[in-house]
């Protein structure tokens, strides 16, 4: 049995886990870029629509692409879960996707895979890929429309 020093470190780690994945969808929403890029490792990845690696690829994307791709966007993310061993943890959220484009409203949904390090202390993500169930105008509904 772990002692209790070791459980309270797992308890800790896990609520440091989901403070990051929030902080994820609230630095992203706000176009906070500086910030953003500083929740990966400096070799971290992100595989969306693209994988791109390192700071520099990911605030490129991040502040360059995607918002010529949508002009308003909001991410919730719900249903994590997460394995810790040690340094390392690995996991899988659920993210619903909303977003305007030219007056148009679009939802969608999907999850990210994450492996995440443990570094100078604090949680990032080392890596985090995103599958989408759908993507679609919010007027049709996502029925038929996978992405």
């Amino acid at each position: 049995m772990k002692s209790i020093e070791e459980r309270l470190r797992l308890v800790e780690d896990h609520l440091e886990i989901a403070q990051l994945r929030a902080r994820y969808c609230h630095l992203l929403d706000g176009r906070q870029w500086d910030e953003f890029v500083q929740l990966f490792t400096p070799d971290g990845v992100f595989d969306g629509l693209e994988a791109v690696e390192g700071h520099d690829a990911i605030y490129e994307f991040f502040s360059q692409r995607v918002p010529r791709l949508a002009e308003d966007f909001w991410h919730f993310c719900t249903n994590g879960t997460v394995e810790v061993d040690g340094d390392q943890a690995t996991g899988r959220i659920s993210m619903e996707y909303l977003s305007s484009t030219n007056g148009v409203s679009f939802v969608s949904a999907g999850h990210y895979d994450d492996v995440m390090r443990r570094v100078d202390g604090r949680w990032r993500f080392v890596s985090r890929k995103i599958t989408f169930y759908f993507l679609s105008p919010l007027s049709e509904g996502w029925a038929g429309h996978p992405f």
